[in-house]
């Protein structure tokens, strides 16, 4: 018998390491006197890395990368494209259907690292998916300072999403050439103070179970490796505080509790109202269509610059959803007449470690520094904000998220597509009209 070999064909992409690609670079917002949005401008140099972020393990959103990728590399070859480590993997599984879509002729290059990695390399955000993506992309950024980004409908909901996919090249060359533009959404910037001693903490898993302790302890963990500072100077929390942002929205809920919530709030260091409840949402405009609504809160536009306060089932009738200035420093401490020893804390949908008796959640605006602020923000030399206890107080007005919008008038047109606002019962079920 004749021996046969068999020949691998070599594949049409490779993964490499974004350590070595330049460091990220910011664009500049410029403020038209006319419109709401900001033209997007890269001074120093064009956009050079572009990180997508896409719906996982979805084959038409894969496609849909594909594609993308291809005419970046082969229209923007200074372009580099980063995507992070699982969406690497899901692609090196995928080679043969990813090498079918890819053009021959063009040498693609795909970088990937580790989070921290990613983040400062990141000149520009792109999303395929659905609000969730979006939500997912941003919140790898949450104590530090967020690309613009840009965003395609590829989910099941998306009233964060002005474009369709079909027209993904052509919003990208207006971003690359400086000619789009953005708005402004603002983040909730959100502290906890852990003052609860062990002992309550253990009483706390011992009422939860054994479940709940185990689920405390991956947070604990993912805190820890988020939140720890190194030799290169990024952020700095102590030990007994934690800080993240919210795009959307913060919430305090008994979850598996079978009683009301009691907790204290204070705004601007005043006493104002102790709550029994199902729980409590602080959120930002952009979040008052998601969870907010649900519980009756109001619709707020993107560029109303507020705090909402939103009640969830509360016991007393007279206790109705609040929009609170941006300026105001809000704290909630879990009342002492609480009879649960702990309560649930979720940030954009993403369950954090519990609050127990003590602890303390200080709620502020991220790009604008509070009248009060107890817990002071100063921007390093660098640009990232960082706990400060001093006076001098500066911030950036870069903050928040700035996402590429199609017109001023996009809010008022998602409100009739997707909510189906001020409708008969009859309802209107139409799909939203991407541009």
């Amino acid at each position: 018998m004749s021996e046969t070999t068999t020949q691998h064909k070599e594949s049409q992409f490779t993964i490499k390491s974004c350590r070595d690609l330049p460091s990220a670079r910011f664009p500049e917002y410029i403020k038209s006197p006319h419109n709401r949005l900001y033209n997007i401008a890269w001074r120093e140099r064009p956009l050079s890395n572009v990180f997508l972020v896409k719906k996982p393990w979805e084959s038409s959103v894969r496609d849909a990368m594909i594609e993308l990728i291809n005419h970046l590399h082969m229209n923007y070859p200074c372009v580099n494209v980063i995507v992070d480590e699982n969406v690497a993997d899901e692609l090196k599984s995928e080679t043969f259907s990813v090498d079918k879509q890819l053009d021959s002729s063009v040498k693609h290059v795909i970088y990937t690292g580790s989070k921290k990695e990613i983040i400062g390399k990141t000149d520009l955000l792109i999303t395929l998916g659905g609000d969730g993506t979006i939500l997912r992309g941003v919140s790898l950024f949450s104590n530090v300072q967020v690309p613009p980004v840009l965003s395609f409908a590829m989910g099941t909901l998306g009233f964060l999403l002005p474009f369709d996919f079909k027209n993904c090249m052509s919003y990208f060359a207006l971003v690359y050439e400086n000619r789009a533009q953005a708005l402004h959404r603002n983040r909730l910037e959100c502290h906890v103070v852990r003052k609860a001693d062990a002992k309550v903490c253990e009483q706390a898993e011992r009422e939860e179970g054994e479940v709940a302790a185990v689920r405390n302890k991956k947070r604990r963990l993912v805190a820890e490796m988020e939140d720890s500072s190194d030799e290169d100077g990024d952020l700095v929390i102590p030990e007994n505080q934690s800080m993240i942002h919210a795009m959307n929205d913060i919430s305090i809920h008994r979850g598996s509790s079978p009683n009301l919530t009691s907790l204290d709030i204070y705004i601007d260091r005043e006493f104002f109202t102790t709550t029994y409840a199902d729980g409590i949402i602080f959120s930002t405009p952009t979040g008052s269509t998601a969870y907010s609504l649900s519980a009756g809160g109001s619709i707020t536009h993107p560029a109303v610059a507020c705090i909402l306060l939103t009640p969830i089932c509360p016991r007393s009738l007279s206790f109705r959803p609040l929009i609170l200035p941006c300026t105001s420093d809000i704290m909630v401490r879990l009342s002492k007449t609480n009879r649960s020893s702990f309560i649930e804390l979720t940030v954009d949908g993403i369950s954090q470690q519990d609050l127990h008796p003590g602890d303390e959640l200080h709620i502020t605006s991220e790009t604008v520094v509070a009248a009060n602020n107890s817990i002071k923000k100063q921007k390093k030399s660098n640009g990232e904000a960082v706990h400060n206890n001093n006076d001098g107080i500066e911030y950036s007005d870069k903050n928040g998220i700035w996402c590429v919008a199609t017109n001023q008038n996009q809010w008022s047109k998602d409100l009739n597509s997707l909510l189906g606002f001020n409708s008969s019962f009859k309802g209107q079920h139409k799909k939203k009209s991407h541009l």
